[in-house]
């Protein structure tokens, strides 16, 4: 325990700014224990309240038994010496630091990030940290600011990076910067993607580019200061759903392809339904036996070309990269679902307000979508605020989906949106009001429909055929 002074002598060389915070920092050793282990090092035990599965926590943050051997293996599974740079999240101890330090080739650089002081303050207290401390290829990107924190690292993936996450770092994220906690997490979901996987959206993007159909970019702008109503499959949808034919003709009424059926069935027809899957089946039973309607379908680029071949209707082409885009600016941002796609085009079509419906973002009443999907059991089971300051149960992917449409709402603040789903999950930068309450508020009955929108020629068609369609299935 006589290493502090000596590993701040180093830190302020290495760092004068994270010096001055350390030097002003008291660790709470009432949450932060440190503890000696069997191999006579010390691990830190840390008890403390999880504010994102919102319970009570009690962890190691590094084996009780052998700290160092539990590094190396770490190390031996995640070190790669084909990137030129190595990204650590989660700086611990340092145990798997110097393990993976020692391993560095060449002109590799190991960037190591960390967002809680009492870890770090920890670790300058109980270990010789002087191999990571003197090594010029070592920078650490330590901080208790997320946006500093956020951007360093957005910039850092965008090179030749390998990232490595050490998993108890993401528990000890303060409260209030949990946003990144997510991205992490949502990028270790998302790497673990497979070959055969990428082999699809390869194939479909070949294919949905070979039907030479117009770009979605054309569309931007040409609905500004028109009210915009997203139209998603969660729980709560069945509130509100049948006030949605009060908006055909004074709203754009933009659904996912999973309520597309749904709208029909009520007599509402959307004017426009989105399509982002790559797979066949769950896309095409959103459209099966309505594949000659006349509502325009936006695809985006690797959607299932089965599918999209099979919609005979308008049908618009969405991609998020410059370079299979004619026109730069006619690029969109899928966000990882086709809520998210959607609310990206809503405000690139000039959408003000923009209204969320069937948004839930959670289980409501223990459903995970309209009209009785039950939900399943799953290892990524977390917690969030309601709408009603009640906490529901959510899943990781919706939580990444949140904050996602949370920071778009930020970055778009001349825009009034509007939470109308009457359920599910609070999101950060809405209005929260029932449908009904939009609807008195906003849309003016005593104007004329906008011709912007789509005309409904074949009401009573659609009408009959699904009602059909109804007693069929």
């Amino acid at each position: 325990m006589d290493f502090y002074k000596s590993n701040m002598d180093l830190l302020k060389i290495k760092d004068i700014h994270l010096y001055n915070d350390m030097n002003q920092f008291i660790l709470d050793e009432k949450t932060y224990k440190k503890e000696l282990t069997h191999s006579k090092v010390y691990t830190l035990r840390i008890s403390d309240y999880d504010y994102v599965r919102n319970k009570n926590i009690d962890f190691y943050l590094h084996s009780k038994y052998d700290p160092i051997k539990e590094a190396e293996k770490f190390a031996d599974s995640q070190y790669s010496e084909q990137k030129e740079n190595i990204i650590i999240f989660g700086f611990g101890l340092g145990y798997h630091i110097e393990a993976i330090l020692n391993k560095l080739k060449g002109n590799q650089e190991l960037y190591v990030f960390e967002m809680n002081f009492n870890i770090f303050e920890a670790a300058l207290e109980c270990r010789n940290l002087s191999n990571i401390l003197s090594d010029d290829k070592v920078h650490l990107m330590i901080s208790d600011n997320e946006k500093k924190l956020a951007l360093n690292l957005g910039n850092l993936l965008k090179k030749d990076v390998k990232l490595i996450i050490y998993p108890p770092s993401l528990k000890t994220i303060p409260k209030g910067s949990e946003n990144i906690r997510f991205i992490l997490e949502d990028w270790n979901i998302t790497k673990s993607e497979t070959d055969e996987w990428r082999e699809r959206v390869d194939e479909n993007y070949e294919r949905n580019k070979a039907l030479n159909v117009p770009s979605v970019g054309g569309l931007y702008n040409r609905y500004k200061g028109l009210p915009f109503i997203i139209v998603s499959a969660g729980p709560s949808l069945e509130k509100n759903i049948h006030l949605l034919s009060d908006l055909e003709g004074r709203a754009f009424i933009f659904a996912v392809g999973r309520t597309l059926k749904t709208l029909l069935w009520e007599n509402i027809e959307p004017d426009m339904f989105c399509i982002i899957d790559p797979q066949y089946e769950p896309t095409y039973s959103q459209i099966s036996g309505y594949e000659n309607l006349d509502i325009p379908m936006v695809f985006f680029e690797s959607a299932s070309a089965d599918t999209i071949s099979k919609y005979k209707g308008p049908k618009y082409i969405a991609s998020d990269k410059k370079e299979h885009v004619e026109n730069p600016e006619h690029i969109m941002d899928l966000g990882g679902s086709v809520a998210t796609a959607i609310l990206d085009l809503s405000i690139r079509f000039g959408g003000n307000p923009i209204v969320f419906v069937g948004q839930d973002l959670a289980f409501t009443d223990g459903q995970s979508h309209a009209y009785g999907n039950t939900v399943n059991e799953s290892t990524n089971r977390r917690k969030v605020k309601g709408q009603n300051g009640e906490w529901l149960d959510t899943t990781l992917g919706l939580l990444s989906f949140k904050h996602w449409i949370e920071n778009k709402i930020k970055d778009n603040p001349q825009i009034e949106f509007i939470n109308a789903t009457e359920g599910g999950a609070f999101i950060e930068g809405c209005k929260h009001m029932p449908l009904q309450n939009f609807i008195d508020q906003y849309i003016d009955y005593s104007k004329p429909v906008d011709q912007r929108l789509r005309q409904r020629k074949f009401k009573e068609e659609i009408k009959i055929f699904t009602a059909t369609i109804e007693f069929i299935e």
